[in-house]
């Protein structure tokens, strides 16, 4: 059979399973391998070989890292330490540039900490903020939900991106780099600019006079700002920003230091070591669990090692999407379908990073996930765009940044605002899928920016 017909039946398959019967990622993507390995002819053998290998290879790159990261932004979320960070944003930048704190929150959060967790931990913060300064829901969900998704599909250590630089030999401290470049821009721009157009539009169709301040008003009022005080019992704003930091920096002075010092330089050597990927997010997740240890136990663990196992348990299903993702790439790449599509494409014109930003997208608009776009769209173009000269960094980005568009309802995230913040489904629309969706688009021209000076800027191969 053709191999491009055989693709597109798998991918319609893979669709279906997803889409309409709901069917684990996990299962699906391995169901898939399977298929594309027969219909494509390959002998069993070398099909079972490609999927356990594609499993394999994905566990050896990114493996630890999702372990050691989930534990680390679990122990974060069930400490209070992302609450404080929300409330310690919005105290400081106050009542006016609210939805940048609240962005900026989202932002920083969603880096170590999974982006449904992060959502659902942080939603009453809108009901909160609302409240206190009368402005629309909505823009405040497009503030957050922006900025948590943008780092979420487009900044290591998030278990995405990380497979995305594993499949592509990405420098890990390179890609985090560029890849908050590339995120922040549009965070500020669909997110906290959009949420404060949003909310100006918003209240001019809904101005029906002068507000009376009433008792009731004025005590919610003393309420709310209770609720942004600093809490005493969980972790300060400064000590959870410092734990996020450390592995990041860790990795990037890695990587800077790399490049800069000669070997056998003792800096580069000991940062070479902490600055390891899974080294340094292991220093994370132990530092993290000592500092806040009074935090966590006993409210979520008989000690913190019984925390730790009762975390790591919760990390199987991660690790089972994104292994069963290494297994379908592995097949796709072995079945030459990436060559195939790319010869075709070529062929109409149409560059590789405009196709590996629209694949991507589109894909994670057909089946809700964006974890399992990125997967999908790098075994498709990924290689095929680095055999051509595309840098690995910007052609993952490229790929990341895609995912962030189009959250429709196939993505369970889409019904996050409506199940949390009470939003309709057209007001879910207006609060995530379009600021999401220009988000991307922002993203993908940033990226263009960073192509264009390719050959200059470090870490780009």
């Amino acid at each position: 059979m053709n191999i491009l017909l055989a693709f597109m039946i798998v991918m319609v398959i893979l669709f279906i399973g997803l889409i309409a019967f709901k069917v684990s990622p996990g299962v699906m993507l391995f169901i898939s391998a399977i298929l594309m390995g027969l219909l494509t002819q390959m002998p069993i053998a070398e099909t079972l070989s490609m999927t356990t290998g594609g499993f394999g290879n994905m566990m050896s790159s990114i493996g630890l890292l999702i372990i050691y990261g989930g534990i680390f932004g679990s122990m974060l979320g069930d400490s209070g330490g992302m609450e404080e960070l929300a409330k310690g944003f919005l105290r400081k930048f106050g009542k006016k540039y609210d939805m940048l704190a609240l962005n900026l929150t989202g932002f920083i959060i969603s880096i170590p900490v999974y982006f449904g967790s992060a959502y659902i931990t942080l939603s009453p913060l809108v009901e909160s903020l609302r409240k206190f300064t009368k402005k629309n829901t909505s823009s405040y969900v497009a503030a957050l939900f922006t900025g948590l998704l943008l780092t979420h599909c487009i900044v290591a250590p998030t278990p995405g991106p990380l497979a995305v630089a594993g499949q592509l030999n990405a420098n890990i401290g390179w890609f985090i780099i560029y890849g908050i470049v590339v995120a922040l821009v549009p965070s500020l721009l669909a997110g906290w600019k959009y949420a404060d157009y949003l909310d100006r539009f918003l209240n001019k169709k809904n101005l029906q006079g002068d507000e009376k301040v009433d008792k009731k008003a004025l005590a919610e009022t003393i309420l709310d700002s209770e609720l942004i005080k600093p809490d005493p019992t969980k972790p300060s704003m400064s000590l959870t920003i410092g734990l996020i930091a450390l592995p990041i920096v860790l990795i990037i002075f890695n990587s800077v230091f790399s490049l800069v010092l000669p070997e056998g330089n003792i800096i580069r050597a000991v940062f070479g070591f902490v600055g390891n990927n899974n080294v340094a997010l292991f220093i994370a997740m132990i530092v993290s669990g000592f500092v806040l240890r009074k935090y966590l136990v006993p409210t979520h663990g008989a000690n913190l090692w019984k925390y730790i196992d009762a975390v790591s348990d919760k990390v199987g299903n991660i690790l089972m999407v994104i292994g069963t993702g290494g297994s379908f790439a592995a097949v796709l790449q072995g079945s030459g379908v990436g060559d195939a599509l790319v010869e075709l494409l070529t062929s109409f014109n149409m560059p590789l990073l405009l196709l590996a930003f629209l694949l991507a997208m589109i894909i994670r608009a057909a089946v809700g996930s964006a974890t399992v776009a990125m997967l999908t769209t790098v075994a498709i173009v990924g290689q095929g765009a680095v055999s051509l000269g595309y840098s690995p960094v910007i052609i993952g980005l490229a790929i990341c940044a895609g995912t962030v568009g189009l959250t429709l309802p196939t993505d369970a995230a889409f019904w996050l605002p409506a199940r949390y913040n009470n939003l309709t489904v057209n007001e879910a629309v207006v609060a995530s899928t379009i600021p999401n969706t220009l988000a991307s688009i922002i993203a993908f021209i940033v990226i263009l920016v960073l192509q264009s000076f390719v050959n200059v800027l470090p870490g780009m191969f």
